[in-house]
């Protein structure tokens, strides 16, 4: 997971931006009556709208807790049950889900995420999507997730928005800025989808230093003369093995094996260094090791910029345990 740091400007911007249009929109098209539900979305639009993941959380039990014949214990409860199979629900378990859901159907018809955030003439969406200005996918770093506009604003393509809160479990966040991750189609519909992830126990996109939790390995069994990718990290750092093993990273590398022999390949055929090889060879081009590297390994050698083109985070460690560049 490649974390998106909100001090960049681009990332401050989007977020300004962000609070403006859904301030606008839910004020305008949906908060005219006064009902508990669109009461206590007006007392609390601010953090709503940009409040920050643990804020978000707070705000979700307040609500329900305000609502009444519903409790935040209640909410709680139903988040269970939903997570259970359907024939091993008890009666009241699925009353309760009954009662949930439908005040959930009242929040979709308020938060409106799939009439207006996707399907609206603004398309939105892909304005929030050229703002963070993400090009890979937040969560495996393996595909892009480029937004293309043509210049007559023709919408081409974006990258998909994931509810770290799931939509399907927490309707008021459907359209919160800390809660839309952009993410691959993979990532968003299939790797994660709606499974549950809570703050004390993942780590969210928007956590620092998210890069140091975690370090791609692998493994070569001579007998099959097969390569395994696999995830090390601080085995004390319970939180973050499950963010990764919830997100199936280490399975999806393991599709991908083929970048890591090609990696191992260029260990066993240059002895030197292979950066400074590509640089002498060609004195006159005045490429710096940042730029060679790019051109060596498609991928960027900066971690700030490792959102800016697939598989940066993955060649970077394999690269610095094969020693073919230095580690940290």
């Amino acid at each position: 997971m490649i974390s998106i740091d909100d001090t960049l400007p681009n990332v401050i911007k989007a977020k300004a931006e962000h609070y403006k249009v859904i301030n606008t929109y839910l004020r305008r098209s949906h908060l005219q009556k006064n009902t508990p539900v669109t009461d206590f979305i007006k007392d609390n639009l601010d953090d709503l709208i940009n409040g920050k993941p643990d804020e978000l959380e707070v705000l979700n039990k307040q609500f329900y807790d305000s609502i009444p014949r519903f409790t935040a214990n209640g909410y709680q409860s139903y988040l269970v049950a939903l997570e259970k199979n359907r024939h091993r629900r008890t009666w009241a378990e699925r009353r309760l889900i009954r009662r949930y859901n439908k005040l959930r159907a009242k929040l979709y018809k308020i938060i409106n995420y799939e009439d207006w955030f996707i399907s609206s003439p603004k398309l939105y969406a892909y304005q929030l999507a050229e703002n963070l200005d993400r090009t890979t996918c937040t969560y495996c770093n393996r595909l892009y997730t480029n937004t293309v506009i043509t210049e007559d604003g023709a919408k081409v393509m974006r990258p998909q928005f994931d509810h770290w809160f799931p939509k399907s479990k927490f309707p008021l966040l459907a359209l919160s800025f800390y809660n839309l991750i952009p993410s691959c189609s993979v990532c968003n519909s299939s790797t994660k989808g709606d499974t549950l992830f809570e703050l004390n126990s993942h780590y969210h996109p928007y956590d620092k230093g998210i890069l140091d939790k975690f370090t791609f390995s692998y493994d070569y069994e001579k007998s099959l003369d097969t390569y395994t990718v696999k995830i090390a990290h601080n085995t004390l750092d319970v939180k973050a093995k499950k963010t990764f093993d919830d997100l199936n990273l280490a399975t999806i590398y393991n599709a991908h094996t083929s970048e890591l022999k090609d990696l191992i390949t260029i260990k066993k055929k240059y002895t030197k260094n292979y950066i400074d090889t590509i640089q002498k060879a060609y004195p006159s081009s005045g490429l710096s090791y940042d730029e060679t590297y790019r051109l060596a390994f498609g991928t960027e050698y900066k971690e700030e910029n490792f959102h800016q083109r697939p598989f940066s985070k993955f060649k970077k460690d394999i690269l610095a345990e094969l020693k073919i560049i230095p580690s940290k």
